[in-house]
């Protein structure tokens, strides 16, 4: 196994500020296993690169004993707008039509408990330049003229900043049906939620990030890997991905949300307004995302729990990923 080595390359982003009331909640402890698998590399391949999403510990998870199984050296590289880190391989001139990568890492996940005071919530106020890149529309993001017009409706005769983004948090709830058998689901195209108004996670939180840009309000999508719903997995099971978001709460700082899981019933439209169940694990944030070292192909349209590959500069999808975690149960031995 190879240690990986970690080089901080580009500036990580100031805007990851914690809940200043937020507590933990209870403890879930996962071992994780990401294999990557490039299939029938060209025979005359001169540069294969490979990005793996890569979590960071935070005040919700800690992130530890990571050890990585790769042809070449493994870095980890952190892009300079979102602060998103990537491990990053490349193999040049490889010998073998098939590369195999392997990320194991232990992980400690928590509930993120908020305890949020509406009359302690301020008001964006000042200078917001350096919240531009969370009110601004982008290739993925659209803050068309529906968007707006939705927002201007909502924050008629709201008068305080908790009121607005509860507003918001409440038609998102209220207007989208978690359905993913209506074509074109799961892409966060936000024109396609305000006219269907059915989708996944993607769809409900991309509706509420750029229809809370659009009343002047940061937002962000978060990418997370899924864990099966209130189960415990003695054994390794699969994982999946899962979308939320987070909003900009002045005195607060970014505190999360999540409209899916409290349509889908796994929890309290209450509490999901700023608390999380421990059945995740956050791999990035933000939408139009550029890697780090910087892809040639285009941006993602966020950060994946897929493996993304370029070879000789140009994407690669014959890539399967294994993706599986357990539980680490702890047995206390009984005393004498």
């Amino acid at each position: 196994m190879l240690l990986i080595r970690i080089f901080l390359i580009g500036l990580i982003l100031l805007l990851t500020g914690n809940v200043a009331s937020a507590d933990r909640g209870e403890i879930k402890r996962l071992d994780i296993k990401y294999t990557a698998i490039l299939k029938e590399i060209p025979q005359n391949a001169k540069t294969v690169e490979i990005w793996l999403p890569y979590p960071q510990s935070d005040r919700y998870q800690e992130v530890y004993n990571i050890k990585v199984d790769s042809p070449s050296p493994a870095t980890v590289h952190y892009e300079p707008e979102y602060g998103n880190s990537f491990l990053y391989i490349n193999v040049k001139n490889p010998k073998e039509k098939e590369i195999r990568v392997t990320m194991n890492y232990l992980a400690d996940r928590y509930e993120a408990i908020n305890k949020i005071e509406p009359n302690k919530v301020g008001e964006l106020d000042g200078d917001i330049t350096q919240y531009r890149l969370y009110l601004e529309e982008n290739q993925y993001k659209a803050i068309n003229k529906d968007v707006k017009k939705i927002a201007q409706e909502l924050m008629k005769d709201k008068k305080t900043y908790y009121e607005k983004v509860k507003t918001i948090y409440d038609y998102v709830y209220d207007t989208m049906e978690y359905d993913k058998t209506a074509p074109g689901f799961g892409t966060g195209d936000v024109g396609r939620a305000c006219t269907v108004k059915k989708g996944n996670c993607i769809d409900f939180h991309s509706l509420f990030s750029a229809v809370a840009s659009a009343a002047g309000i940061p937002a962000r999508e978060v990418s997370n890997f899924d864990l099966p719903f209130g189960e415990v997995a003695p054994n390794y099971c699969k994982v999946g991905f899962h979308c939320s978001v987070e909003v900009l709460l002045p005195n607060y700082g970014w505190i999360p949300l999540d409209i899916s899981h409290a349509k889908k019933g796994r929890g309290t439209k209450e509490f999901y307004f700023g608390s999380l169940d421990n059945f995740r694990l956050q791999i990035g944030h933000g939408r139009n995302v550029l890697l780090s070292p910087p892809q040639k192909g285009q941006r993602l349209n966020l950060v994946s729990s897929e493996p993304y590959v370029e070879i000789d500069g140009i994407p690669y999808e014959k890539v399967d990923k294994d993706l599986v975690y357990k539980d680490r149960i702890i047995v206390e031995a009984k005393k004498d």
